[in-house]
């Protein structure tokens, strides 16, 4: 049975001390360096641990789940919750900061919010590299379960709130038999192996590499695909690919899950859904994306193309790279809620205050 542990301060861990540390440090460093530093040290050490966060454990077939339930803080019950649903890689719940700045509005606006470590990560068991995207449906839908059951919540005031890897995983959860009453989705792709393309084309180009390089580029992930599709074991792989292949986890995941296409879960989608993409994202083709659900729309689905916005709806002015490497991760911590594309947040709690939750 899932159990409750604690509660614990929601910010990167710190514990009281430390904060009440660093805290002092602001202090003293305002007295000697910019006003800003100090802001910053109070910010994100401080003042963002007096937000509490309940740390829980669910359980999914094997595996136990460490997740974390952070409530409205708008002084009333919450009028629904959000289950954030990562994208590709080894994502801890909070996704190293990232999302608190996207919790702080949605929560100050009435909205709870849920999310819980891959497995493999943090306190989570398991290895999410050994998960096929029907294992990933099944597990959101065992997280889904456990916080209509714990919070009494219902479906139509439970809402997904998904990146990237998560659009193969969440349209299929948002058929008529849905357990949830909308969805949310960031740079989704219909198609793993387009998608795969697209961000070849970009990262040879940001390389600086010539059309005749790209299109060379090209030819080789196209007969990479057609490796894969004959299903070839890790040491042919490993021939295949010499030294720029992948750990055998890896590889197991991509080939279990490369031939991933949401197209047809598109198709039976019957609950509210807010997708958005990035005018300048450099992971997905947004715009061919956005472009798809212009032409087969649904009156359910509402595609919108942020403007300026990257791939994680950061400001393409300041985050411009495919990679989300430690110096942007210190500009994101440092800029807050400033480091989004400003359509952003706004977009999302105005679909949602019209949802009349």
């Amino acid at each position: 049975m899932p159990i409750t542990l604690r509660l614990r301060l929601h910010s990167m861990g710190a514990d009281a001390a430390g904060v009440r540390l660093l805290y002092f440090l602001s202090l003293f460093l305002s007295r000697f360096y910019m006003n800003r530093i100090s802001i910053f040290l109070f910010s994100f050490f401080f003042a963002l641990p007096i937000s509490y966060a309940e740390e829980i454990v669910f359980r999914h077939n094997q595996n136990s789940l460490s997740g974390h339930y952070l409530g409205a803080t708008n002084g009333k019950p919450a009028k629904a919750v959000l289950l954030f649903v990562h994208g590709d890689g080894a994502t801890s719940y909070d996704a190293k900061g990232y999302y608190s700045h996207i919790w702080e509005p949605l929560r100050k606006h009435g909205y709870a919010i849920f999310s819980w470590d891959k497995p493999n990560v943090g306190n989570s068991t398991g290895n999410w590299l050994e998960q096929s995207m029907a294992d990933r449906q099944s597990e959101v839908l065992t997280a889904i379960n456990y916080i209509q059951n714990k919070y009494n919540f219902a479906s139509e005031n439970t809402g997904l709130f998904g990146f990237s890897q998560a659009g193969w995983a969440l349209p299929a959860l948002a058929n008529k038999n849905s357990k949830v009453g909308f969805v949310i989705g960031i740079g989704f792709s219909k198609n793993w192996v387009e998608q795969g393309r697209y961000y070849t084309k970009i990262r040879h180009e940001l390389a600086g590499k010539n059309q005749k390089q790209i299109s060379s580029e090209l030819n080789k992930y196209a007969k990479e695909v057609s490796f894969f599709k004959s299903a070839p074991s890790y040491n042919e792989y490993l021939q295949y690919s010499g030294e720029v292949a992948m750990i055998k986890e890896r590889y197991q995941f991509v080939l279990k899950n490369f031939m991933s296409d949401a197209t047809h879960d598109y198709g039976k989608i019957n609950v509210p859904s807010l997708f958005l993409w990035g005018e300048k994202d450099l992971s997905v083709n947004a715009k061919n994306e956005f472009k798809w659900w212009q032409v087969h729309g649904s009156k359910l689905v509402t595609p919108k193309l942020i403007s300026n916005a990257s791939h994680s709806m950061l400001n393409a002015d300041s985050f411009s790279e495919q990679d989300f490497g430690y110096k942007e991760w210190i500009k994101l911590m440092w800029l807050e809620q400033d480091a989004f594309a400003k359509d952003f947040l706004p977009t999302i709690l105005t679909w949602l205050e019209k949802r009349k939750l």
